[in-house]
């Protein structure tokens, strides 16, 4: 049985080196990632910030609201002249008790 080749070794990438030395001592650099909400405040003053609150705020919908009387019937076309539905039915059977069904309707036109 022959030995296996082993796989060939990867190249070597070159990574540039990260040295804070290199940094300018001035404190010019801004490592902040986000900006400040406020603005800064002058010596012996007090800065409250907030966000606006009625920036995410919901609104009452609108009277034209209207919903339809009960929901959509449960049906698809299988073809041009056949559907497929569901629906729910109940029937009084001899001494009045009712008898709840499921049904699976299958209406083909003809």
């Amino acid at each position: 049985m022959p030995i296996a080749d082993l796989p060939p070794e990867p190249p070597a990438i070159a990574a540039p080196l990260f040295d804070l030395a290199q940094m300018p001592q001035d404190g010019t650099v801004d490592l902040h990632a986000v900006k400040p909400r406020c603005p800064v405040g002058r010596p012996g003053e007090i800065v409250v910030c907030a966000t606006n609150p009625e920036k995410e705020r919901l609104r009452p919908l609108p009277d034209t609201y209207e919903t339809p009387d009960g929901l959509p019937r449960a049906q698809m076309g299988l073809s041009e002249n056949s559907s497929l539905g569901v629906e729910l039915d109940s029937a009084t059977l001899g001494g009045g008790q009712v008898s709840n069904r499921a049904m699976v309707r299958y209406k083909l036109k003809f």
